[in-house]
């Protein structure tokens, strides 16, 4: 990536400022309503329906598609997240066209699940990621997590049986080790779902956390014992492994812990994220060490100084890694 295309993909990313991609996501209101965490899945953990308003281009089935390398694609994460997005509005308002948007891309789901390799289905990005050194085509446990929770929703509208088949199939990846095609990476810590499947583990927090919420999700609308046995285990994983997450001494979150050779600590963007994503696991586990971590990471957000050198550190990440990523432009 070239310096003037790294400062325009980043520098909001970096600074905090909010796009389509970017939105500031905060805990579900209705999510500390028992039914919210015991039952099926209603709204999603996070307020994401910012995410119902896409700006970019769309096919002709109103499914969105994503410009990368020059070129329009379907990206699972992007049409999982807009029917997430629509879906809360739908539970919001009762208007119908919200409940339709979901279930179109649960369609899309449906149609575009791929045996992967072997035994194993699911949603496959056709393009390299040389940041974790991954060729395409590769899948994502964010992918395959919240595609979880579009089909969990579409079931509990529906009662199609083709949704909980759909996901069924896409299980089988959170079984399999990354060298074998799956997206299990063993750590001394336990099995981590792996956003970006890298040979050398990479264990992006977010992705692992929206993971988790798909194995959940699918579990309360289809009673699956291997989703819940795999939804456990990671969240065990996810309590052995908080402390590695936390960078000393500024008391800032991690956005990885993959080996680079300057240590990707989290955008303010990522910061935000994380905190709301440890706060809404709280509730949902009724874990305080959750919570506990959280507030430690507001205070540190809330601290301008801890701030501008988070920030500065994130700088010279993204500087060391310029020309391996690649540029998504944002939009608004």
């Amino acid at each position: 990536m070239k310096f003037l295309q790294m400062v325009k993909a980043y520098k909001g990313l970096v600074f905090g400022e909010t796009d389509y991609w970017h939105p500031d996501m905060l805990v579900n209101t209705d999510l500390s309503a028992p039914a919210a965490r015991a039952e099926l899945p209603g709204k999603y953990p996070l307020d994401i329906s910012a995410k119902a308003h896409y700006p970019g281009v769309f096919d002709d089935h109103n499914i969105p598609l994503v410009k990368l390398e020059g070129e329009l694609r379907y990206v699972p994460v992007t049409i999982a997240q807009y029917a997430l997005g629509n879906y809360d509005l739908y539970l919001a308002t009762g208007q119908a066209p919200y409940r339709e948007k979901l279930l179109q891309c649960a369609d899309w789901f449906v149609a575009n699940l791929v045996r992967h390799c072997a035994d194993i289905w699911g949603w496959q990005h056709t393009y390299d990621n040389q940041i974790y050194n991954l060729k395409k085509p590769w899948l994502s446990a964010l992918a395959q997590g919240q595609a979880l929770s579009v089909l969990a929703r579409a079931y509990r509208e529906t009662t199609a049986p083709v949704y909980l088949e759909s996901g069924r199939k896409a299980l089988r990846a959170f079984l399999v080790p990354v060298e074998d095609g799956g997206l299990v990476a063993k750590t001394a810590g336990g099995e981590f779902y792996e956003e970006y499947p890298s040979l050398q583990p990479s264990l992006v927090l977010n992705g692992f956390i929206f993971a988790l919420w798909g194995l959940r999700d699918y579990y309360l609308v289809s009673s699956d014992s291997e989703a819940e046995e795999r939804y456990r285990t990671g969240l065990q994983t996810l309590r052995l492994q908080l402390s590695q997450y936390h960078v000393y001494p500024l008391s800032w979150s991690r956005y990885d812990l993959y080996p680079f050779a300057v240590t990707n600590i989290s955008s303010i963007f990522y910061h935000k994220l994380h905190i709301q994503q440890f706060l809404a696991m709280g509730v949902l586990t009724n874990d305080r060490n959750f919570q506990e971590m959280a507030a430690v990471w507001q205070k540190a957000k809330n601290n301008p100084l801890l701030c501008l050198l988070a920030t500065g550190y994130k700088i010279v990440h993204k500087l060391s890694v310029r020309r391996q990523s690649y540029y998504v432009p944002s939009i608004k």
